[in-house]
Protein backbone atom coordinates (compact mmCIF):
# COMPACT_ATOMS: atom_id res chain seq x y z
CA UNK A 1 0.00 0.00 0.00
CA UNK A 2 1.19 3.51 -0.80
CA UNK A 3 0.69 6.35 1.68
CA UNK A 4 -0.61 9.33 -0.24
CA UNK A 5 -2.36 12.65 0.40
CA UNK A 6 -4.94 14.56 -1.61
CA UNK A 7 -3.51 18.09 -1.70
CA UNK A 8 -6.99 19.49 -2.25
CA UNK A 9 -6.93 19.63 1.55
CA UNK A 10 -4.06 22.14 1.45
CA UNK A 11 -6.06 24.75 -0.44
CA UNK A 12 -4.28 26.81 -3.06
CA UNK A 13 -0.74 26.59 -1.70
CA UNK A 14 2.05 26.04 -4.28
CA UNK A 15 2.49 22.40 -5.17
CA UNK A 16 6.18 22.54 -4.17
CA UNK A 17 5.18 23.38 -0.61
CA UNK A 18 2.78 20.41 -0.55
CA UNK A 19 5.39 18.06 -2.00
CA UNK A 20 8.02 19.22 0.49
CA UNK A 21 5.63 18.67 3.41
CA UNK A 22 4.66 15.16 2.37
CA UNK A 23 8.27 14.18 1.72
CA UNK A 24 9.24 15.52 5.13
CA UNK A 25 6.74 13.26 6.88
CA UNK A 26 7.48 10.14 4.86
CA UNK A 27 4.63 9.85 2.37
CA UNK A 28 5.18 7.75 -0.74
CA UNK A 29 2.99 9.69 -3.13
CA UNK A 30 0.70 12.61 -3.78
CA UNK A 31 -2.82 12.97 -5.19
CA UNK A 32 -3.16 16.06 -7.36
CA UNK A 33 -6.34 18.07 -7.79
CA UNK A 34 -8.08 17.52 -11.10
CA UNK A 35 -7.75 21.11 -12.25
CA UNK A 36 -5.26 20.85 -15.12
CA UNK A 37 -4.82 24.61 -15.55
CA UNK A 38 -3.68 24.91 -11.95
CA UNK A 39 -0.36 23.18 -12.66
CA UNK A 40 2.66 23.52 -14.86
CA UNK A 41 2.68 19.84 -15.82
CA UNK A 42 6.38 19.54 -16.64
CA UNK A 43 7.48 21.45 -13.56
CA UNK A 44 5.15 19.39 -11.34
CA UNK A 45 6.52 16.13 -12.70
CA UNK A 46 10.07 17.33 -12.01
CA UNK A 47 9.25 18.50 -8.47
CA UNK A 48 7.81 15.10 -7.63
CA UNK A 49 10.51 13.04 -9.33
CA UNK A 50 13.36 15.05 -7.82
CA UNK A 51 12.19 14.03 -4.37
CA UNK A 52 12.12 10.32 -5.24
CA UNK A 53 8.37 10.64 -4.84
CA UNK A 54 5.48 9.75 -7.11
CA UNK A 55 2.23 11.27 -8.32
CA UNK A 56 -0.08 8.38 -7.60
CA UNK A 57 -3.36 9.85 -8.77
CA UNK A 58 -5.50 12.76 -9.92
CA UNK A 59 -8.69 13.58 -8.00
CA UNK A 60 -11.14 14.96 -10.55
CA UNK A 61 -13.60 17.64 -9.44
CA UNK A 62 -17.16 17.27 -10.71
CA UNK A 63 -18.69 20.40 -9.26
CA UNK A 64 -20.00 23.65 -10.68
CA UNK A 65 -18.05 23.48 -13.96
CA UNK A 66 -20.50 21.81 -16.37
CA UNK A 67 -18.91 18.42 -15.70
CA UNK A 68 -21.61 15.75 -15.72
CA UNK A 69 -21.30 12.55 -17.75
CA UNK A 70 -25.03 11.71 -17.46
CA UNK A 71 -26.64 15.14 -17.75
CA UNK A 72 -29.72 15.62 -19.92
CA UNK A 73 -27.78 18.43 -21.60
CA UNK A 74 -25.60 16.98 -24.42
CA UNK A 75 -23.23 19.95 -24.25
CA UNK A 76 -22.68 19.39 -20.54
CA UNK A 77 -21.95 15.70 -21.17
CA UNK A 78 -19.43 16.59 -23.86
CA UNK A 79 -17.81 19.14 -21.57
CA UNK A 80 -17.44 16.40 -18.96
CA UNK A 81 -15.80 14.01 -21.44
CA UNK A 82 -13.41 16.76 -22.57
CA UNK A 83 -12.60 17.55 -18.94
CA UNK A 84 -11.80 13.93 -18.07
CA UNK A 85 -9.74 13.61 -21.24
CA UNK A 86 -7.71 16.64 -20.21
CA UNK A 87 -7.09 15.29 -16.71
CA UNK A 88 -5.98 12.01 -18.28
CA UNK A 89 -3.43 13.99 -20.32
CA UNK A 90 -2.32 15.75 -17.15
CA UNK A 91 -1.97 12.43 -15.32
CA UNK A 92 0.25 11.08 -18.10
CA UNK A 93 2.35 14.25 -18.11
CA UNK A 94 3.00 14.28 -14.36
CA UNK A 95 3.46 10.50 -14.08
CA UNK A 96 0.24 9.64 -12.24
CA UNK A 97 -1.28 6.25 -13.05
CA UNK A 98 -4.82 6.74 -11.73
CA UNK A 99 -7.63 9.21 -12.42
CA UNK A 100 -10.86 9.29 -10.39
CA UNK A 101 -14.10 9.33 -12.37
CA UNK A 102 -17.73 9.81 -11.27
CA UNK A 103 -20.84 9.48 -13.45
CA UNK A 104 -22.71 12.56 -12.19
CA UNK A 105 -21.96 16.09 -11.16
CA UNK A 106 -21.34 16.39 -7.42
CA UNK A 107 -24.51 17.33 -5.48
CA UNK A 108 -26.90 16.28 -8.26
CA UNK A 109 -29.29 13.91 -6.53
CA UNK A 110 -32.04 13.51 -9.16
CA UNK A 111 -32.13 11.77 -12.51
CA UNK A 112 -32.31 14.04 -15.56
CA UNK A 113 -32.70 11.45 -18.31
CA UNK A 114 -36.10 9.79 -18.99
CA UNK A 115 -35.36 6.51 -17.19
CA UNK A 116 -32.87 4.92 -14.83
CA UNK A 117 -31.86 2.57 -17.66
CA UNK A 118 -31.14 5.52 -19.95
CA UNK A 119 -28.99 7.16 -17.31
CA UNK A 120 -27.02 3.99 -16.56
CA UNK A 121 -26.44 3.40 -20.26
CA UNK A 122 -25.18 6.97 -20.63
CA UNK A 123 -22.79 6.47 -17.71
CA UNK A 124 -21.45 3.28 -19.31
CA UNK A 125 -21.05 4.93 -22.71
CA UNK A 126 -19.23 8.02 -21.51
CA UNK A 127 -16.99 6.27 -18.99
CA UNK A 128 -16.05 3.85 -21.76
CA UNK A 129 -15.18 6.77 -24.05
CA UNK A 130 -12.92 8.21 -21.37
CA UNK A 131 -11.43 4.79 -20.64
CA UNK A 132 -10.42 4.31 -24.28
CA UNK A 133 -8.45 7.54 -24.13
CA UNK A 134 -6.95 6.56 -20.78
CA UNK A 135 -5.96 3.13 -22.11
CA UNK A 136 -3.89 4.74 -24.88
CA UNK A 137 -1.92 6.58 -22.20
CA UNK A 138 -1.56 3.75 -19.70
CA UNK A 139 -3.92 5.36 -17.18
CA UNK A 140 -6.35 3.55 -14.87
CA UNK A 141 -9.79 5.05 -14.14
CA UNK A 142 -11.41 4.34 -10.78
CA UNK A 143 -15.14 4.94 -10.26
CA UNK A 144 -15.90 6.65 -6.95
CA UNK A 145 -19.22 6.10 -5.15
CA UNK A 146 -20.50 9.15 -3.24
CA UNK A 147 -23.11 9.21 -0.51
CA UNK A 148 -26.79 9.85 -1.25
CA UNK A 149 -26.52 13.54 -0.42
CA UNK A 150 -23.94 14.06 -3.18
CA UNK A 151 -25.31 11.78 -5.93
CA UNK A 152 -28.24 9.47 -6.54
CA UNK A 153 -26.59 7.13 -9.04
CA UNK A 154 -23.63 5.26 -7.50
CA UNK A 155 -23.55 5.25 -3.69
CA UNK A 156 -22.06 1.86 -2.73
CA UNK A 157 -19.08 -0.21 -3.79
CA UNK A 158 -21.29 -2.95 -5.24
CA UNK A 159 -22.91 -0.39 -7.57
CA UNK A 160 -19.51 0.89 -8.65
CA UNK A 161 -18.42 -2.70 -9.33
CA UNK A 162 -21.50 -3.22 -11.49
CA UNK A 163 -20.81 -0.03 -13.43
CA UNK A 164 -17.16 -0.93 -13.96
CA UNK A 165 -18.19 -4.41 -15.06
CA UNK A 166 -20.68 -2.97 -17.56
CA UNK A 167 -18.05 -0.57 -18.94
CA UNK A 168 -15.93 -3.69 -19.47
CA UNK A 169 -12.56 -2.08 -20.04
CA UNK A 170 -9.36 -3.52 -18.50
CA UNK A 171 -8.28 -0.13 -17.14
CA UNK A 172 -11.55 0.63 -15.29
CA UNK A 173 -11.88 -0.36 -11.64
CA UNK A 174 -13.32 1.27 -8.51
CA UNK A 175 -12.26 3.10 -5.39
CA UNK A 176 -13.72 3.53 -1.92
CA UNK A 177 -13.98 6.63 0.24
CA UNK A 178 -14.43 5.71 3.89
CA UNK A 179 -16.46 8.84 4.69
CA UNK A 180 -19.01 7.96 2.00
CA UNK A 181 -18.87 4.28 2.92
CA UNK A 182 -19.69 5.07 6.54
CA UNK A 183 -22.99 6.54 5.35
CA UNK A 184 -23.89 4.00 2.67
CA UNK A 185 -22.36 0.60 3.50
CA UNK A 186 -24.05 -1.65 6.06
CA UNK A 187 -20.67 -3.18 6.88
CA UNK A 188 -17.49 -1.51 5.61
CA UNK A 189 -15.08 -4.47 5.93
CA UNK A 190 -17.61 -6.75 4.20
CA UNK A 191 -18.09 -4.24 1.38
CA UNK A 192 -14.30 -4.12 0.88
CA UNK A 193 -14.05 -7.91 0.78
CA UNK A 194 -17.00 -8.18 -1.60
CA UNK A 195 -15.40 -5.64 -3.95
CA UNK A 196 -12.19 -7.65 -3.92
CA UNK A 197 -9.95 -7.17 -6.94
CA UNK A 198 -12.09 -4.30 -8.26
CA UNK A 199 -10.95 -2.03 -5.40
CA UNK A 200 -7.74 -0.25 -6.47
CA UNK A 201 -7.73 3.07 -4.60
CA UNK A 202 -8.96 4.31 -1.21
CA UNK A 203 -9.68 7.72 0.29
CA UNK A 204 -9.02 7.80 4.01
CA UNK A 205 -11.06 9.83 6.52
CA UNK A 206 -13.04 9.00 9.63
CA UNK A 207 -16.82 8.82 9.87
CA UNK A 208 -17.24 12.62 10.17
CA UNK A 209 -14.64 13.27 7.44
CA UNK A 210 -12.01 14.13 10.05
CA UNK A 211 -8.53 12.66 10.31
CA UNK A 212 -8.45 8.87 10.79
CA UNK A 213 -8.75 7.89 14.43
CA UNK A 214 -10.70 11.02 15.34
CA UNK A 215 -14.09 9.36 14.90
CA UNK A 216 -15.68 5.96 15.43
CA UNK A 217 -14.63 3.88 12.41
CA UNK A 218 -13.16 0.46 13.24
CA UNK A 219 -9.76 1.02 11.66
CA UNK A 220 -8.15 -2.33 12.56
CA UNK A 221 -11.00 -4.19 10.84
CA UNK A 222 -10.83 -1.91 7.78
CA UNK A 223 -7.09 -2.47 7.36
CA UNK A 224 -7.56 -6.20 7.89
CA UNK A 225 -10.17 -6.27 5.11
CA UNK A 226 -7.83 -4.39 2.75
CA UNK A 227 -5.07 -6.88 3.49
CA UNK A 228 -7.43 -9.78 2.98
CA UNK A 229 -8.16 -8.69 -0.61
CA UNK A 230 -4.48 -8.08 -1.31
CA UNK A 231 -4.97 -4.33 -1.72
CA UNK A 232 -1.79 -2.71 -3.09
CA UNK A 233 -3.17 0.67 -4.14
CA UNK A 234 -2.93 4.06 -2.48
CA UNK A 235 -4.27 4.97 0.94
CA UNK A 236 -5.01 8.65 0.27
CA UNK A 237 -5.66 10.98 3.18
CA UNK A 238 -8.65 13.17 2.34
CA UNK A 239 -10.04 14.65 5.53
CA UNK A 240 -12.23 17.74 5.20
CA UNK A 241 -12.94 20.45 7.80
CA UNK A 242 -16.55 20.53 9.08
CA UNK A 243 -18.40 22.79 6.65
CA UNK A 244 -21.67 22.13 4.83
CA UNK A 245 -19.87 23.13 1.63
CA UNK A 246 -16.59 21.18 1.62
CA UNK A 247 -15.11 23.38 -1.10
CA UNK A 248 -15.47 26.44 1.13
CA UNK A 249 -13.07 24.85 3.58
CA UNK A 250 -10.32 24.76 0.97
CA UNK A 251 -10.61 28.49 0.39
CA UNK A 252 -9.97 29.30 4.02
CA UNK A 253 -6.56 30.53 5.11
CA UNK A 254 -5.00 28.00 7.45
CA UNK A 255 -1.68 28.30 9.24
CA UNK A 256 0.94 25.98 7.72
CA UNK A 257 1.61 24.43 11.13
CA UNK A 258 -1.91 22.99 11.10
CA UNK A 259 -1.28 21.26 7.76
CA UNK A 260 2.07 20.04 9.07
CA UNK A 261 0.55 18.56 12.20
CA UNK A 262 -2.28 16.88 10.31
CA UNK A 263 0.08 15.35 7.75
CA UNK A 264 2.40 14.07 10.48
CA UNK A 265 -0.42 12.64 12.59
CA UNK A 266 -2.20 10.94 9.68
CA UNK A 267 0.77 8.96 8.37
CA UNK A 268 1.86 7.92 11.85
CA UNK A 269 -1.65 6.67 12.59
CA UNK A 270 -2.02 4.78 9.30
CA UNK A 271 1.50 3.34 9.25
CA UNK A 272 1.14 2.04 12.80
CA UNK A 273 -2.14 0.35 11.86
CA UNK A 274 -0.88 -1.22 8.65
CA UNK A 275 2.36 -2.48 10.17
CA UNK A 276 0.69 -3.72 13.35
CA UNK A 277 -2.31 -5.56 11.96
Amino acid sequence: MLYSYNILVFGDEPVKKSVDRLLRYGYDAIELVGEPDRYDWEETRKLIADGGFQAASVCNIYSGEQRDLTSADPEKRENAVKYVTKTISMAEAVGAGTVIIAPTENMRIKRELPSAEDEWAMAVENIRRCAREAEKRGIQLVIEPWNRFETHLVNRLEQAVQLASDVDMPNVAIMGDLFHMNIEEANIPRAIRDAGKWLRHTHIADNQRDLPGKGHLDWPEIIKALKDIGFTGSLVLEYIPPHADPYFAFREKVDDSVYDEHARYAIEFMRDLVERE
